[in-house]
């Protein structure tokens, strides 16, 4: 019997993520069951916001003809930015400030012309891990994401808690050392000053002429970033086993404060900073384990990403999938 032609050619649903960073754009068309079937990963155009726009216009374009099988029913984007709560305005994007006041959701689906969903980078990944991620079977959990920015999702009840305004989990400006570096918030002291990837690689900058047998001293062909710090702590560089050190430190005096604070069953820790593995993630959970309180932090498991640098296209896609149901959870 010959077979119906139509129900042959009959679409799947996938959803578009966008993630944007302070460096880069990863996105990838995501089908329904979570699974990447084509991504792109593309340096960001900082100059504007029409250069930005049609550098995502293009991302986007080129997806949806990645794979003939499948239906672009939604596009979420991921932005390292504060987002209202209404999820239609960026009230604030330190890492691409042209974005501050901007109505992005409306202005991104009349370019696309497809629903938007716009949320926190690191609360879509947060999505990403507790869909189908490290934090599946996991109620409430904090996602953190320590790269260009740092920040954190936090996920209640397995539900990304918003804050008043829907900018809860800004970790990255909580004040570690009232007496240390000037923020570009215009705060003293941040985490951020001290953990991120553009701070690692500042610190190195800053002492890498008084370490002449540093093994970094090889690295002239490109600015030195977080990995190959890690790398040089890893085989007992001393410049970059202090470096680590410092930021081990910090960033577990910080997520000590987390779980003291909410008593949450998972710390699951992302961005490029850790991708680094055991050589930064061992050092931060002892120091943890120095600061938290011992009941809470029994309670916890401190684990990286499962879904790496995919979380955020991952966690955006399948946002935009569910705020087109009416089982959306955020």
């Amino acid at each position: 019997m010959a077979m119906n032609s139509s129900s042959s050619s009959v679409k799947r649903d996938c959803y578009i993520g966008i993630d944007i960073g302070g460096a880069s754009i990863k996105a990838g068309v995501v089908d329904s069951e979570g699974k990447i079937r084509a991504q792109r990963n593309r340096p960001i155009a900082h100059e504007s916001l029409p250069s930005l726009s049609r550098q995502i216009a293009t991302i986007v374009a080129e997806l949806k003809e990645a794979d003939s099988t499948l239906e672009v029913r939604g596009v979420g984007i991921g932005v390292p930015a504060l987002v209202s709560k209404r999820k239609s305005r960026i009230s604030i994007s330190p890492s691409l400030p042209y974005l501050n006041g901007v109505e992005f959701k409306s202005q991104m689906e009349g370019l696309l012309g497809l629903p938007v969903s716009l949320e926190n980078d690191a609360n879509v990944a947060a999505y990403g891990e507790m869909s189908m991620g490290a934090a599946r079977d996991v109620q409430d959990f904090v996602y953190v994401s320590i790269g260009t920015r740092v920040g954190a999702g936090l996920v209640i009840n397995r539900r990304v808690y918003q804050g008043a305004g829907g900018f809860a989990g800004e970790l990255g400006h909580i004040a570690v050392d009232p007496e240390g570096k000037k923020c570009f918030c215009g705060g003293t002291g941040c985490l951020e000053r001290y953990v991120s990837a553009p701070s690692i690689a500042q610190r190195v900058e800053e002492r890498i002429v008084l370490n002449p047998s540093s093994a970094l001293q090889i690295i002239t062909d490109r600015p030195i970033n977080a990995q190959d710090v890690s790398a040089a702590a890893l085989v007992g560089d001393k410049m970059a086993c202090v470096i680590v050190g410092e930021v081990s430190r910090y960033l577990g005096m910080a997520i000590a404060n987390l779980i003291n604070l909410l008593n949450v069953q998972m710390v699951v820790l992302g961005g490029g900073v850790i991708e680094a593995g055991e050589v930064l993630l061992k050092p931060t959970i002892e120091e943890v384990k120095r600061h938290a309180l011992s009941p809470p932090y029994d309670d916890c498991r401190i684990v990286a990403s499962a879904l790496g640098p995919a979380a955020g296209v991952i966690g955006s896609s399948l946002l935009a999938r569910d705020m087109l149901s009416v089982e959306a959870i955020l």
